[in-house]
């Protein structure tokens, strides 16, 4: 496990309920060395001036999250989807991001092979706005349960989807509350971790039954030394984003779960 704790920042999503200018103030007073950009959040206040109160807040980005989910079955609305991914592209560069989280789509209508067909070329067509704006489109995959949000639903399918894009500006979100019990994830971060653009890090109790209810970094069961520490090994170095949302987090409230989130992640380090 190496010693030295690796860049992070803390989720926006953490703080679901407190608006875009508080969460910036919040962080700032509790010591966040970077921030999450909730997509959400940042358009409700307002994009430029979000973008201004980020700057004034000295907080370095780490992601923007999320963006999408393209329509799969509907031209036109896939088209209106992608225009404005575009946009969230360019204010994603503005803030200094190193990654846009992207939904690359959903329908119930098609198979998995009819949904990957069509989603892949719409993440295709972003990619010379994203080399040209330097900012990674980071592909996530989410519980079977969300299949309003995305066909992909393990970290595996995720890492198959962009491969043909052959692009380093294309790689994929590693959640760990959602992957750490897949097959071969060992072997994927062994062999893959160069297409991992943001790792996010929660924790998760089972018995679960309900898809984005996550707990406190040490609270559940996910033996996340051993994960951080074989990313670490498979040099990894990009950033990780402490996202966790649900009841659990709630309770303990926002002005304890930051520092507390941000304090139970260096000790996986230590």
């Amino acid at each position: 496990m190496a010693t030295v704790v690796p860049r992070f920042s803390v989720s926006q999503i953490t703080t679901i309920g407190r608006a875009f200018e508080d969460d910036l103030a919040a962080f700032v007073a509790a010591g966040v060395p970077a921030v999450g950009v909730s997509i959400h959040k940042l358009e409700r206040c307002g994009v430029a001036r979000g973008l201004r109160l980020l700057r004034e807040s000295g907080l370095p980005v780490s992601c923007f999250t999320s963006a999408g989910p393209l329509p799969l079955d509907d031209p036109a609305a896939a088209a209106s989807a992608l225009a404005r991914v575009r946009e969230q592209l360019a204010a994603a560069a503005e803030a200094g991001a190193a990654s846009l989280i992207l939904l690359p789509g959903a329908t119930r209508l098609l198979a998995w092979e009819e949904a990957c067909a069509r989603a892949r070329p719409l993440v295709a067509s972003l990619l010379p706005d994203a080399e040209r704006l330097d900012v990674r489109l980071a592909v996530e995959p989410v519980s079977q349960l969300r299949m309003d949000l995305c066909f992909l639903h393990s970290f595996d399918e995720a890492l198959d989807f962009v491969a043909p894009l052959a692009s380093p500006h294309a790689g994929v979100v590693l959640e760990l509350n959602n992957a750490w019990i897949e097959r071969r994830l060992a072997a994927n971060i062994r062999t893959r971790a160069a297409d991992v653009a943001v790792v996010q890090v929660s924790d998760f109790a089972i018995g679960t039954t309900r898809a984005s209810e996550r707990v406190m970094i040490g609270d559940g069961d996910i033996p996340l030394r051993r994960w951080c520490g074989a990313l670490a090994e498979a040099g990894y170095a990009g950033w990780w984003d402490l996202e966790m949302l649900g009841p659990a987090i709630e309770a303990i409230g926002y002005e304890a779960v930051v520092p507390l989130a941000m304090a139970r992640f260096r000790a996986l380090w230590t």
